[in-house]
């Protein structure tokens, strides 16, 4: 015991040692070396007889349990009686006064309790009255520790379980049988129940002696003495409990949320198939309004939109009469800085279109209108002269039958026919001399342009053939590219300029900012309009018939992505819905096994309390912690 006990002040650790650990430590603890009586009465009882040496034997009992031998010793014991000891022990306590003489026993019960019974001690405090708590998860283990069933278990609930399956082939129709068995894995207190409605069922078989000739209400018995022989069921229901809890809920409820996360991404990814889908619908729509077609039939409608074509160059054509003012200021200016001489070649199919307009290719080469006009339906690029490397003829497969090998050759001189020759034939010379008038005389009926006649792509008008359009592209990005420099030096000073400068003084070529972006805007309308992608579409359309099918096959592949992604919305409408069906039919499997799951800790908790003096018995990390 601490010194402390000694001092003036009360030991406050005597009423802090709780009373529940005394029996366990009487045994090792022990004063009176009278040996103790398992009948004896308990502390502060009294025998039949009115002797209360039993009473002091406990009471030093108790102070041998609070006090230390040695502290006892200072007290006066062994020498002095029970009534002093104890007296001087309340008296250090604070519990009493000192007395000169000592008080019998019977006046001390109240000082006693008073001593013994600590602030909050209630009698309910027992051994009977402390909860048991079990880990679920250990709730196995922990009732085979206990020696409440065997490690054999397994093999005599498979025995069990056959008597089930066969006893389950006859039962009666009762609508709580019917729930039962529904739903659930059939164990003990299920079976007990069975038992108690066939009670009822099977009333009418019951004997005298209370036993029942029924089949099954015999079955059903023997199935429960079997599952309580060594305790089965315990064991049984125990797995059952902790499966539920540690896989089949949780795997509902991840199968549950599962669903709900299918269903969530299912919507998602719906939204976004309508919202392509649209958008490809909107791009057909946008790039067949581009074309100037509707988009029902893109083939037809493209061919006649060829018609259209020369209505829409004769435009580009007025348009680019509008750059002659800007024309002749390039040209004038290039002549001026490099020549001197205002006339230089420049632009020359600009030039061309801004004098004579957009007229045919032979016109553009030969300087003189075709006398006719073949315009070809469609035309394709020019055709390349084919290369072959073997120069020799082909005589194909077939044999060359040259007759029979007998053949006969006529042998004679060659008779070369009579020849009339002129008497002065030999004396004939050829006149070599030519005359002023004879070369006028000499008129060329066909040369080099058949006649006059325009043919193949001779026949197509300058902005319609592509190499001579490419050429009036490149001639006004070359009168752009002038206009944008020349401004731009103009604009500047001859200080804060830092690159090449054509600023010299020539008083004629100069334009004033104005002038020269009024200019530089009539070349750039030019160039949108002979860029516009409808023009353009139009010209590789009439320059190569497999452009059409291009068109065509890019259009029709934006519809035919819409329809895809119409078709994955569907699909995963599909999926949703039955996500959706699945985590319905989930619901209800999880809410009834945790309601069974409830029911059977409930169960497992009041049998093993049964088998502890009905003390409480709590089952930690059950179902209820899900």
């Amino acid at each position: 015991m601490n010194p402390r006990i000694f001092q003036d002040e009360p030991v406050a650790s005597l009423t802090d040692v709780s009373l529940v650990d005394m029996s366990a430590r009487s045994s090792s603890n022990e004063i009176a070396n009278e040996p103790q009586n398992e009948s004896s009465p308990l502390v502060g009882e009294i025998d039949a007889e009115g002797n209360s040496s039993i009473l002091e034997g406990r009471i030093i009992e108790l102070l041998s349990l609070l006090v230390d031998s040695g502290v006892l010793r200072s007290f006066g014991w062994p020498d002095y009686s029970a009534d002093t000891i104890l007296q001087s022990v309340l008296v250090k306590c604070g519990k009493g006064k000192k007395l000169n003489k000592p008080v019998s026993i019977s006046k001390y019960r109240q000082s006693y309790s008073s001593v013994a019974e600590p602030p909050g001690f209630s009698p309910l405090m027992q051994e009977q009255n402390i909860p048991i708590d079990i880990q679920t998860s250990k709730l196995l283990d922990w009732v085979i520790s206990r020696r409440h069933c065997t490690k054999t278990w397994p093999q005599q609930i498979t025995l069990v379980r056959e008597k089930i399956n066969s006893a389950i082939q006859d039962m009666p129709e009762h609508k709580g049988i019917t729930k039962l068995l529904t739903g659930t894995y059939i164990n003990y207190f299920h079976c007990l129940q069975i038992v108690e409605i066939l009670k009822e069922t099977e009333a009418d078989t019951r004997s005298l002696f209370g036993r029942y000739g029924s089949q099954r209400m015999k079955d059903w018995q023997e199935v429960v003495r079997l599952y309580e022989k060594d305790n089965v069921y315990l064991a049984e229901a125990a797995q059952i409990l902790m499966r539920n809890v540690a896989y089949e809920i949780p795997g509902i409820k991840k199968s549950i949320t599962k669903c709900e996360q299918v269903q969530h991404e299912s919507e998602k990814k719906e939204n976004e198939c309508v919202k392509n889908a649209q958008d490809f619908r909107d791009k057909y729509k946008s790039l067949s309004n581009q074309l100037g077609i509707e988009g029902k039939n893109i083939k037809n409608e493209l061919a006649d939109l060829l018609c259209s074509l020369p209505e829409m160059y004769k435009d580009v054509a007025q348009q680019g009469r509008k750059t002659k003012e800007a024309a002749a200021f390039y040209r004038e200016f290039l002549g001026q800085m490099i020549t001197g001489n205002s006339e230089v070649s420049c632009l020359p199919v600009l030039q061309y279109i801004i004098e004579n307009g957009n007229t045919t290719v032979y016109e553009w080469r030969y300087g003189e209108p075709p006398l006719r006009i073949e315009e070809p339906s469609v035309l394709v690029a020019e055709p390349e002269a084919p290369t072959t490397t073997d120069d020799a003829i082909d005589f194909g497969d077939a044999a060359i039958d040259l007759g029979s090998d007998d053949v006969e050759l006529e042998t004679g001189d060659i008779d070369w026919g009579q020849i009339d020759m002129l008497p002065d034939a030999h004396e004939a010379t050829i006149d070599f001399s030519t005359t002023e008038d004879a070369e006028l005389g000499i008129v060329v009926q066909e040369a080099g342009v058949e006649g006059g006649v325009a043919r193949d792509i001779e026949a197509l008008t300058v902005l319609d053939y592509h190499k001579t359009r490419n050429m009036f592209i490149d001639d006004l990005v070359e009168l752009e590219a002038f206009l944008k420099q020349r401004l731009m030096e103009i604009q500047a000073t001859s200080k804060e300029s830092k690159g090449f400068s054509f600023t010299q003084t020539h008083s004629s070529t100069e334009k004033s900012p104005q002038q020269l972006e009024e200019m530089l805007s009539q070349v750039l309308s030019t160039i949108d309009a002979i860029n516009r992608p409808k023009l353009k579409n139009l010209a590789l359309i009439r320059e190569s018939p497999r452009y059409v099918d291009r068109v065509a096959n890019s259009l029709q592949q934006h519809l035919r992505l819409a329809d895809k992604m119409e078709a994955n919305r569907m699909i995963l409408a599909e999926r949703r819905r039955s996500a959706a069906a699945e985590q319905v039919g989930l619901q209800p499997t999880l809410k009834k096994l945790i309601e069974r799951t409830k029911e059977l800790q409930a169960d497992l908790e009041k049998n093993i309390s049964k088998k502890y003096n009905n003390r409480p018995v709590h089952i930690t990390g059950g179902v209820t912690s899900l």
